[in-house]
């Protein structure tokens, strides 16, 4: 095949490039939990969301967060379902499950883990900024010692623990670095920024995870430091570039960016431009995909639905998928009595090339 790549002048690669990360970047999918906060969207069946996490197995995503127990039976009985997925089927993405600093959130997850065989990281949140300890009326010592006591607990009990200061991104240094502290010495294995509310620009971003690397390397370098951003800025997909740029282990996102208000980092985005930004090989991985049909309900969060997807990587499918791609990009349904001859035509075509 000719190379065309004299027809292309690429300014991403003069001049000024981004740093690309020694350690290995990991990712956490939070569409099965912070995702279903979206007001755009009903909670999905098992069955969907079993599927979903295949998908997530597939793509390669790390770790998935797959409920917050603490919730009540419903989401128990869910969160043991897909966690038993995960250990019968042998997928190699990790379970995770949201709970508050509190042995009330936090013995679900244990009850769990010890019913199905895993154990699942326990992902402990609670509120760091200043303007949060005003709302709930806390005081900085109570955090400290409510995070200290439940990450205590869930060590004690043999899961793993992140444990996540919401609103890290508008809270003071000293006060993270309090809480970070406490947390790490009592057993913490990861620790997670969140721009809870997408305040961050990728400045303040760096700024924040160069300010939290210190805290680790100064209080246990094995600890791994993840990053959570929101879309209300629209720089949720920069802000995790900037933050694995500065020393972020793990990046979180969801399908699509769906989540509470405008939405989470979309990890598929994400996923795309950390290719984009990577060697020739990597770049040549990512290709635009159709999924059609019943397929495309079963797979997609509504969000997606309706989306642009063509499959060009089989070149005798090109003109099938081109006049695909131009039907839905004028809303054109399939089975139109003025398209649908000539897109079977197309596809026959390619069946018999």
């Amino acid at each position: 095949m000719e190379n065309l790549e004299h027809l292309i002048y690429d300014w991403n690669v003069e001049g000024e490039q981004p740093p690309r990360p020694s350690r290995k970047i990991e990712f956490d999918d939070e569409t099965l939990r912070d995702g279903l906060q979206s007001p755009s969207v009903t909670d999905p069946s098992i069955e969907d969301k079993l599927r979903i996490l295949h998908y997530m197995h597939a793509i390669g995503i790390d770790n998935a967060d797959i409920g917050l127990p603490g919730a009540g039976p419903h989401v128990q009985k869910t969160v043991e379902r897909l966690a038993r997925e995960i250990v019968e089927q042998k997928l190699s993405v990790y379970p995770s499950a949201a709970g508050r600093t509190h042995e009330n959130d936090i013995k679900p997850i244990v009850e769990i883990s010890q019913r199905v065989g895993i154990a699942i990281e326990a992902d402990l949140f609670i509120g760091s900024s200043p303007i949060r300890q005003f709302a709930e009326e806390w005081e900085l010592d109570w955090i400290v010692e409510q995070s200290a006591k439940a990450v205590k607990f869930a060590v004690s009990q043999g899961i793993p623990v992140m444990y996540v200061t919401e609103d890290t991104t508008r809270a003071k240094p000293e006060d993270i670095e309090k809480l970070y502290t406490a947390a790490i010495d009592a057993g913490a294995v990861r620790i997670c920024i969140a721009d809870t509310v997408g305040h961050a620009t990728p400045w303040g971003t760096r700024n924040v995870v160069r300010f939290v690397r210190k805290i680790v390397e100064r209080t246990n370098p094995a600890v791994k430091v993840d990053w959570h951003g929101h879309q209300d800025r629209g720089l949720g997909i920069i802000n995790c570039i900037a933050a694995l740029e500065v020393g972020a282990d793990r990046v979180h996102g969801s399908a699509a960016g769906i989540g509470e208000r405008v939405g989470n980092a979309p990890l598929d985005l994400i996923l795309i431009n950390l290719r984009l930004l990577g060697t020739q090989e990597a770049k040549a991985t990512v290709k635009p995909i159709l999924l059609q049909g019943a397929e495309a309900k079963l797979a997609l969060p509504p969000l997606m639905l309706g989306k642009v997807y063509a499959d060009f990587r089989d070149d005798r499918s090109y003109h099938a998928s081109l006049f695909d791609l131009i039907l839905t990009l004028y809303g054109t349904p399939f089975d139109d009595r003025a398209v649908v001859d000539l897109r079977e035509t197309l596809r026959q075509e390619r069946l018999l090339a």
